[in-house]
């Protein structure tokens, strides 16, 4: 009916009969929706040739409405009235924000046959589009839908907030701060749609208009806002330029800002504050529509989901801003589609949010297991690919909180020199190998601390709990070590035998005090002639073999 209505303004104290008689013609030019009020008059042709038979009802955008009257103008010049109050106009709600208050005279079809002509009476509307979205609809056809429009955005909602339940599990576990703002987009959305749909009205009938008409705006504002913080943290690092990523938040801030300053809670907000109000989300869907490309040219995987979810939803929202500026009426029907473009973006990005997910969780992985590969190659021998000193260091530090480990062994072999000397020092590298795999296999933490010089860890308490002599486990070490040195490198015509010192550990003891005894006893196995396991001290003159050596 945009087309055909006419508007007039006058005090709230002017009824229809008084401004009829005065003779102030109705504006019903292009300027018409310029009014300044308080009482803003609305004419509507009655077309009841193109009326479905029964009441007939005016429908409107019904935010920000406060008390109405609705006249019916009869062929004869006589008026029906009805008056309706805020609370009476809330409770005449419609599915996706409208209000629809029937036409009086409607109910009796020989009255509906003579009316020509409707008024509508506003005082201190809100929003111009109160005025320009109205119309004359079926009573009965509106009232057959109500239950089905609202089970639509009943489950628009439901479906809006599936994502935020697992957001809320996601976080939990992997606090990653883009789902927390994910999650205020997602929450402004249920909210928007729970409220602009009218299902406000169902679960709550005694809100007003205003505070749901705040509520739209307040959601909106913030859903935008909080989707610019999102996109920056979403995104992979380096994709948006340092520049776009200031522009990016200025701009999604900018509509809370021009929202907090404009639209006051009492309602007491002029039709120019609206056009502030939709204006100020013009920078960020300009902002982000760029963003967007720059990060795909740059390479990012993550924008291609916001790409699909978000494009959609700017440019029906484009549309709705054109028609909050009051640029053109457009179609309501275009409502519809930016419902379900909002729920169908809060699906797309919870898919993008997994994918995100998965992606930082592989490369987590990945960092760990890097950092796992350098910890080994930092902490083990690379000949020999046993533990290096390092490593040997830290598992005894370890060993005197736990005590796994009674006794450590130093195990030298005997005249490796002269092996490097007589066959090369490939042929000492493949004994060093042979001896370090040998010790692998060993059920103790061995190591390589020097050239030809290694430790072994011991626990001397068996699991049946017998206790049994390092000199006896140390000397079946060594017969093995001998044996597989013979065996596996034959080019050594001699056979090549090692000696040991051993030290009992306590919980007090320090490693350089469990080493210099260690050592000190390697150091006597080796003066009185090598190829022996000491575990005991000696004293440093012996002319035979001492108590407390074994031989290997």
């Amino acid at each position: 009916m945009s087309d055909r209505l006419c508007t007039q303004s006058s005090a709230t104290d002017v009824s229809l009969t008084t401004l009829l008689k005065s003779g102030k013609p109705f504006d019903c030019s292009s300027e018409k929706y310029a009014v300044e009020g308080p009482r803003v008059w609305v004419k509507l042709p009655f077309l009841a040739d193109t009326l479905p038979a029964g009441i007939v009802e005016v429908q409107g955008d019904n935010n920000g409405l406060t008390t109405m009257q609705v006249h019916a103008q009869l062929d004869d010049g006589r008026i029906l009235s009805s008056d309706f109050s805020k609370r009476q106009v809330a409770k005449h709600w419609r599915s996706k924000g409208s209000f629809g208050l029937p036409v009086p005279g409607t109910d009796n079809a020989a009255l509906r046959d003579r009316i020509q002509t409707v008024y509508v009476a506003m005082d201190h509307p809100k929003v111009a589009s109160s005025i320009s979205l109205m119309q004359l609809a079926s009573k009965e056809r509106w009232d057959a839908m109500t239950l089905p429009l609202s089970i639509m955005f009943a489950l628009l909602c439901g479906m809006a907030i599936m994502p935020l339940i697992y957001n809320i599990f996601f976080y939990a576990a992997m606090r990653y701060n883009f789902m927390l703002w994910h999650s205020v987009m997602i929450s402004a959305t249920v909210c928007y749609t729970f409220s602009s749909s009218g299902l406000i009205f169902l679960v709550f009938p005694e809100v007003s208009l205003v505070t749901k008409m705040m509520l739209n705006y307040w959601t909106l504002a913030i859903g935008v806002g909080a989707g610019g913080f999102f996109l920056l943290r979403f995104v992979e690092p380096g994709k948006i330029a340092p520049w776009l990523q200031r522009l990016i938040t200025l701009t999604a801030v900018l509509p809370v800002l021009v929202t907090a300053s404009v639209l006051r809670i009492d309602g007491g907000y002029n039709m120019d504050a609206r056009n502030y109000y939709h204006a100020s989300f013009l920078p960020v869907f300009f902002v982000v529509l760029y963003a967007m490309g720059h990060a795909a040219r740059r390479g990012s995987r993550a924008i291609w989901f916001q790409i699909a979810g978000w494009t959609p939803i700017i440019l029906f929202s484009l549309d709705r801003v054109a028609r909050g500026l009051d640029l053109y009426i457009g179609w309501p029907i275009l409502d519809y589609g930016l419902y379900f473009m909002l729920v169908l973006e809060t699906i797309i990005l919870a898919l993008g949010v997994a994918h995100r997910i998965l992606r930082l969780r592989q490369q987590h992985e990945q960092t760990l297991r890097h950092q796992a590969e350098l910890t080994v190659l930092a902490e083990t021998d690379g000949l020999t690919l046993l533990h290096n000193r390092r490593a040997f260091d830290r598992e005894f530090e370890r060993n005197q909180q736990e005590m796994r480990y009674s006794h450590l062994a130093i195990i030298d072999i005997d005249f490796f020199k002269r092996i490097n000397d007589r066959y090369g020092h490939e042929i000492g590298d493949t004994v060093l190998q042979v001896v370090g795999s040998t010790l692998n296999e060993t059920p103790y933490f061995a190591a390589r601390i020097g050239g030809e010089e290694f430790t072994l860890l011991m626990q001397m308490q068996g699991s049946d709990g017998r206790k049994k002599y390092p000199a006896n486990v140390v000397t079946d070490i060594c017969q093995t070590l001998i044996q597989a040195v013979n065996d596996q490198v034959p080019e050594i015509r001699e056979t090549v035998t090692f000696s040991v010192g051993i030290a009992s550990i306590s919980r007090r003891a320090s490693l350089r005090s469990v080493m210099a005894t260690a050592d000190r006893r390697l150091y006597d196995a080796k003066r009185n002639g090598r190829n022996q396991i000491v575990w005991v001290d000696m004293s440093e003159t012996r002319t035979e073999k001492p108590a407390g050596a074994a031989s290997a």
